[in-house]
């Protein structure tokens, strides 16, 4: 028997607090309520990823206003991994992914997201020696971008050079970002 798939609260609890470092917006905290999530009261352990892609979804036009939506979503993932980095544990998580490099780093993705959640499944393919396709189990669109925006983070911290992250493929199951980035000279 398959388990729902599920968020764990430290995933929310962190996407709050890196996103929005003058606290929730009222009215955002209102819409994360009707979806399930009182921020105003302890977190549950876990919530199904429908709620998790609702947060992203009403999360991002507040933190991006200016940006069209997909952009908005990727760079809400993004933003999620770069406060990560200034944490205590992630200052320490992110040191050690600069001495591993890009290409373990994305090696290591399927236990990165596991950390997170209890349903991330992440093919890896390396198409040459500085870019590899990345196949994520993520149907929701607005979880597409967001993951994308992950990943794009990741490689940042991890010390590549010109990071770069597509959608390449989508279907029914899941979606395909390549990642490159620029060989160290």
């Amino acid at each position: 028997m398959s388990h729902p798939p599920l968020i764990f609260n430290h995933t929310l609890q962190g996407l709050f607090a890196r996103t929005f470092h003058e606290g929730v917006p009222a009215e955002l905290k209102a819409q994360l309520r009707s979806v399930g999530v009182d921020l105003d009261k302890q977190l549950l352990p876990a919530y199904p990823v429908q709620t998790w892609c609702r947060c992203v979804e009403l999360s991002a036009p507040v933190a991006f206003p200016r940006e069209r939506r997909e952009m908005a979503w990727r760079k809400l993932g993004e933003r999620m991994i770069d406060g990560y980095q200034d944490s205590m544990i992630g200052s320490a998580m992110f040191s050690m992914l600069k001495l591993l490099g890009p290409k373990r780093t994305l090696q290591r993705a399927q236990k990165n997201f596991r950390t997170g959640n209890n349903y991330s499944e992440v093919r890896i393919t390396e198409v040459g020696p500085t870019v590899m396709d990345l196949w994520f189990n993520e149907t929701d669109e607005p979880l597409r971008h967001f993951t994308s925006g992950l990943v794009l983070a990741g490689l940042r911290a991890s010390g590549t050079e010109q990071p770069q992250v597509d959608i390449i493929d989508k279907d029914s199951k899941g979606f395909t970002v390549r990642a490159s980035w620029k060989p160290k000279a």
